[in-house]
């Protein structure tokens, strides 16, 4: 606190400490000055070390709510920012876990006197999983009663092992006479631990990070060269996490890369004994899967194939036009044997161009029906590249 400490303040945590709520109290520099030159003050917060409180020469900087009780690791009540009254700070909400910092200070208590009594006492793991044995240990001193709530009366040292079933709260009372020190232990029980991740692209419109959908096979995405991909990932609990080809990382994190070319991603970790991975796909289009020609045409073939027909109708115009007779049903059968003939000619000219037999060894159907066939049965003993032509696909639809 950078404040001067009052002697209600003082009677509340007193309270609280009365009610078996643990109660951490952080001064600063500045703070402890001031408290020094008032004895009446320094005497109050001296009483409530003899009470079980931990009073703590901060020095983690400046911070309002210096003024912690803590009660079975799922409640704070820290004094508000207004320093009037306390504030109730569940462990579902969000300035929890920066409260509970101070819990974890290894900074050493204030005016530590002799005969105090000191207590250590954790466990092996703080997260187990469920019907898990595990160990637990302690070391009091200047105690002349040491209980542990649902074990009893311990030595003033010792360690036991527990098989935790659910989320358990272990709490350590010790007492000298009219001195006395509460300390609790939390063990978290999970039935089975996941591997959470999300691929995301920079889009160049926004310069944002956008989730990437995965296609219909899990794990596997598709983007162009070029872009920007970042990976985020968490793994609640584990030991371990190694992200390759990037290297150990913590639990939860990020890593941003281009894509260059196809990537495989492998998330592997690690907890108590057991471990779990994650294979990840990325291709980067264009994917240069074959080169190869199928159809080879000649350039003169088309020019070979040419036709020169002339317009009938434009003809039979002229002739209408420039005749003073009309013999229509002469003309008729004159335009049927041009039509015949020239009918006649066009059939010849395709025979002979085997015009037919081309369409049926070069169909579009056949075509397609070919380069699958081929494809599949050339990278038969590889099975990712099917994932790769359907992400290829669902990428440019």
């Amino acid at each position: 606190m950078e404040e001067v400490l009052s002697v209600d303040l003082l009677e509340q945590l007193g309270k609280c400490l009365r009610r078996e709520i643990a109660c951490d109290i952080h001064l600063s520099k500045l703070g402890l000055e001031r408290i020094e030159s008032d004895a009446f003050i320094l005497i109050h917060l001296l009483k409530l070390r003899k009470l079980g409180a931990s009073i703590y020469l901060s020095e983690s900087g400046d911070t309002g709510n210096k003024i912690l009780c803590f009660k079975d690791h799922e409640m704070i009540y820290a004094l508000d920012d207004a320093h009037e009254d306390f504030a109730d700070i569940h462990f579902k909400d969000k300035g929890f876990d920066e409260y509970l910092n101070y819990f974890t200070s290894v900074e050493p208590e204030y005016r530590m006197e002799r005969d105090d009594i000191t207590i250590e006492f954790l466990s092996e793991s703080n997260t187990v999983y469920e019907r898990t044995a595990t160990k637990i240990f302690w070391e009091v001193t200047n105690a002349t009663h040491v209980t542990i709530e649902g074990i009893g009366e311990v030595e003033a040292s010792g360690q036991k092992t527990i098989t935790f079933l659910k989320d358990t709260i272990l709490k350590l009372r010790a007492s000298n006479g009219d001195q006395k020190k509460i300390n609790s232990l939390k063990v978290s029980t999970i039935s089975e631990f996941k591997i959470g991740y999300e691929v995301q692209f920079r889009n160049p419109s926004s310069n944002e990070f956008v989730m990437m959908n995965e296609s219909e096979h899990a794990g596997v995405f598709g983007i162009a060269k070029g872009y920007d991909i970042r990976l985020t990932w968490n793994v609640a609990h584990a030991d371990t996490v190694n992200v390759k080809p990037f290297g150990f990382y913590e639990n939860q994190g990020t890593h941003i890369f281009n894509s260059d070319g196809s990537l495989e991603i492998n998330i592997e970790a690690k907890f108590r004994g057991a471990s779990k991975n994650q294979k990840i796909l990325i291709y980067s289009f264009p994917t240069p899967v074959f080169e190869r020609k199928f159809i080879n045409l000649n350039e003169n073939t088309l020019k070979g194939m040419k036709l020169s027909i002339d317009d009938v109708r434009i003809k039979a115009l002229h002739y209408l036009k420039d005749t003073d007779h009309n013999h229509f049903r002469n003309y008729m059968d004159e335009m049927d044997i041009q039509f015949m003939s020239l009918k006649s000619a066009l059939l010849q000219k395709m025979k002979g161009s085997n015009f037919n037999e081309f369409y049926e060894r070069h169909s579009i159907p056949k075509l397609f029906k070919t380069r699958k066939s081929t494809l599949l049965n050339y990278f038969k003993e590889d099975a990712k590249i099917i994932d790769n032509i359907k992400s290829i696909k669902d990428y440019y639809e």
